[in-house]
């Protein structure tokens, strides 16, 4: 697997068990619970979680292309975006005080792929 495809699989995984998952799956009380959210707001956490989930489609796009030594611009400038928004976002609401990894991770994820997106023989050079 390539460099690019470790850090594709690694971002699938954490953003599915995180995220995506106890959107969609949580009972509506613990989900209450867990994000504090308000009865009427978890319509929108399972939207929430079925849109994370259509994003963990577009990086798992990325796959194939980058197996096959062709770099995967769209699932890359999409995880871009995104995890540069999501870092901005919970940096200027100062929702990162509850949660300080989720930035730092968010942020690490974007470093990594805009280091892919500048160097991108180098993001499918096989890593094992």
């Amino acid at each position: 697997m390539t460099f690019l495809g470790l850090l594709l699989a690694f971002k699938i995984i954490v953003t599915l068990v995180l995220a995506s998952a106890p959107m969609l799956l949580l009972p509506a009380p613990r989900l209450m619970q867990l994000f504090q959210l308000g009865a009427d707001a978890v319509p929108l956490a399972r939207l929430y979680g079925v849109a994370i989930t259509a994003l963990l489609v577009g990086y798992a796009s990325g796959f194939a292309p980058a197996a096959a030594g062709v770099f995967p611009w769209g699932a890359v400038a999409m995880g871009i975006v995104s995890n540069t928004g999501a870092t901005i976002t919970l940096l200027v609401t100062g929702a990162w005080r509850r949660s300080v990894a989720s930035p730092i991770l968010f942020g690490l994820i974007a470093v990594a792929l805009i280091a892919a997106a500048l160097f991108p023989a180098l993001a499918l050079t096989r890593a094992y």
